[in-house]
């Protein structure tokens, strides 16, 4: 049995040549549920003439998390081809190797900036803090920027408020992805000091920037979180109105009401979470809109409706004269 799963194994390591992409995945999804025994081999496999090999081999010793495979998946960081160093890179940190994290700071000074990417995300999942100071001085390059947001990323990982600052400066960079993953990060970390810039990203031009700074401002839990969202009602992008409609029901303020029946009243994009929200506030005076909006919605609206009305009734037991439509 064991030799036949010898063989099954170099069958399959045999695959990750194959010049068929869906083939070659197909190899890696059946070595990593080989598990264990296929990891001598492809610590083997990453030392191939074959780049697919390599990368390929990389990709299931990661997935399968065994700790023999760091020190081979460390030297392939410094593998002449750049595809397979990103995917050791990444590996490495899937599998939260703490002792990958100084080959991973030299590795933020590759010449490939999918590369720096990978090394930066890797030390933001392994969650080491020895690597903080060298991803802010990463951060600071000015030369080879790209690979930043994956930095960005990583120090919103590693929650060092050391980070705050340079992570505030970054929320005015020009490249929106930047900016999208300082947001994330600042809510990562929860530094009140954020809120302001991070209300200022609510006018942001990229909805993303504005969605991700409002979930920000909410985890920061800062003074001015209700009305930052009440003014998203009317944001350009239903994703982003979607969004704070949600966060509005979480919150429960009664502030947000009479916003929120303008939504169901009025934004057919958003008709169904506010009629959630509503629900979840359980305040009376959404009782009557929501009746009223009950013939003229879809069903799935609908279901909402009946729910949130259900909801409101077992909150306010006091009034007698809520009868619930539609049941």
């Amino acid at each position: 049995m064991e030799d036949s799963l010898e063989e099954e194994i170099d069958g399959l390591v045999l695959d990750l040549k194959d010049p068929n992409l869906a083939a070659r995945w197909e190899a890696v999804a059946s070595l990593v549920e080989i598990g264990a025994p296929a990891v001598p081999r492809l610590i083997e496999a990453l030392q191939d003439r074959n780049k697919y090999v390599r990368w390929g081999a990389a990709e299931a010793l990661g997935k399968i998390g065994d700790d023999r495979a760091v020190e081979a998946l460390v030297r392939v960081l410094r593998d002449k081809d750049k595809d397979v160093r990103w995917k050791a890179a990444i590996s490495l940190g899937g599998m939260q190797a703490a002792g990958a994290v100084c080959a991973l700071i030299k590795a933020l000074r590759d010449e490939d900036p999918d590369v720096r990417w990978g090394a930066a995300t890797g030390l933001g999942e392994i969650g080491d803090p020895r690597a903080v100071d060298y991803l802010l001085e990463a951060l600071q390059e000015k030369d080879g920027t790209d690979g930043r947001d994956g930095i960005v990323f990583a120090l919103g990982e590693l929650g060092d408020h050391r980070a705050v600052g340079p992570l505030i400066e970054a929320l005015e960079d020009r490249n929106y992805e930047i900016r999208f993953e300082a947001a994330k990060a600042l809510g990562k970390i929860g530094d009140p000091a954020a809120e302001a810039p991070l209300l200022e990203r609510l006018a942001d031009r990229n909805w993303e920037v504005r969605l991700v700074a409002a979930e920000a401002v909410v985890k920061i839990g800062g003074s001015h979180v209700v009305e930052s969202l009440l003014a998203l009602l009317t944001d350009d992008s239903a994703d982003v109105r979607r969004t704070a409609v949600e966060i509005l029901g979480e919150i429960g303020d009664p502030r947000a009401v009479e916003p929120l029946v303008a939504v169901l009243r009025h934004d057919e994009n958003c008709r169904y979470e506010a009629a959630e929200a509503l629900g979840k506030i359980g305040d009376v005076r959404a009782f009557v809109p929501l009746q009223q909006i009950y013939d003229f919605c879809e069903p799935c609206v609908r279901v909402a409706v009946l729910n949130s009305l259900s909801a409101i009734q077992r909150k306010n037991r006091n009034f007698a004269d809520l009868s619930v439509s539609g049941q």
